[in-house]
């Protein structure tokens, strides 16, 4: 795959979305999956696609869940 700021070519699956040259980071809205290859089966591509929404709409990912008694 190629930084969309820098041009550098790299691989996601090795080094994760964000590119090691220019550190700019590469969401799932931006490259199509044909040319990232970094999940690593359909769920992750689901999970990875969740949270660039989540980040474009404001929201934050979170692992725990808040009950109403805290």
């Amino acid at each position: 795959m190629n930084c969309p700021t820098c041009e550098y070519e790299f691989d996601p699956a090795a080094v994760g979305m964000q590119c090691p040259r220019c550190g700019a980071s590469v969401s799932c809205s931006t490259a199509t999956c044909a040319e990232c290859d970094a999940c690593a089966g359909f769920l992750e591509q689901l999970r990875r696609k969740g949270v660039d929404r989540l980040r474009a709409d404001g929201g934050a990912q979170s692992d725990s869940v808040q009950s109403d008694s805290d």
